[in-house]
């Protein structure tokens, strides 16, 4: 009796077993036939740079690393990673990534301009002059490569006069401006070279075309364009400290602060 008893208890759980393992059969079945989605590369490598156009950064790494999984040697990815390392002062690692690209493409003309940023950070200036004009010289330039080169020559002109004082300014000004102008004439939809046009009307003499006003006009619209860079929002907030107005000054370095607290600029303003 008791034995019948034990087997009548447990008759429910074995129907349950019964009815749980082909379902749990079933599922495991469905899940096999629901192979992960193909990667679309083109739609990664068109996110990445656009992400890196606006500034955000971390969001482009993500779709570059995607594109890196499946294709290894693919040149956008692995200018698109240089890039992002040089924009957080890895100079060394962006280099070497650069030569690699370059290495297998010598005209990849984002790679030559990445790689002129870096020597012009350095102050090897000839040697970023040569990579630029290898950009200008190479085949189906697009408009926005075509106008950061000239944005650069044009910054490191300002830089070479900064360095060699106030008549070197006088002579390189006329220079200097209209290598920001042809580039934001080129690709007004540039922050960049908002930024590059801002900056030398902020820190030019007077005398050479120097203008507040016009350099708070052009850095609000490289703020406007792209409001995750942090180097347009430290320049906003230098102008408007110069110009008085503390409360605008507070805003912009904050926002400079947050998104990047070791951003040059902002080191070299706190000294």
């Amino acid at each position: 009796m008791a034995l019948a008893i034990l087997i009548a208890a447990a008759a429910p759980l074995l129907m349950l077993k019964n009815q749980v393992c082909p379902l749990s059969r079933t599922i495991s079945v469905i899940k096999k036939k629901q192979p992960a989605p193909a990667l679309d590369i083109n739609a990664a490598r068109t996110n990445l740079l656009q992400y890196l156009k606006l500034r955000k950064d971390s969001l482009a790494l993500i779709e570059i690393e995607k594109v890196l999984s499946v294709k290894p040697d693919d040149s956008t990815a692995l200018w698109g990673k240089a890039e992002a390392l040089r924009r957080n002062y890895q100079f060394k690692e962006s280099e070497e990534l650069l030569n690699l690209v370059l290495s297998k493409y010598p005209c990849h003309a984002s790679s030559l301009i990445s790689l002129s940023y870096i020597r012009y950070h350095d102050n090897r200036f000839e040697d970023a002059l040569e990579l630029l004009r290898k950009v200008l010289s190479g085949p189906d330039l697009d408009r926005e490569n075509e106008a950061l080169a000239y944005m650069l020559i044009g910054s490191i002109n300002a830089k070479k006069a900064s360095l060699g004082g106030f008549l070197s300014k006088v002579v390189y000004a006329t220079r200097i401006r209209s290598y920001f102008e042809k580039a934001k004439n080129i690709a007004p939809d540039l922050s960049e070279v908002h930024l590059g046009l801002g900056s030398f009307y902020l820190l030019a003499p007077w005398i050479v075309g120097g203008s507040l006003d016009k350099a708070i006009k052009e850095l609000e619209i490289a703020v406007r364009l792209t409001p995750d860079f942090a180097t347009a929002n430290m320049r906003l907030a230098q102008a408007y400290n110069k110009k008085g107005d503390l409360g605008k000054y507070n805003f912009y370095l904050q926002r400079a602060k947050e998104l990047d607290p070791d951003n040059e600029l902002l080191k070299e303003f706190r000294d």
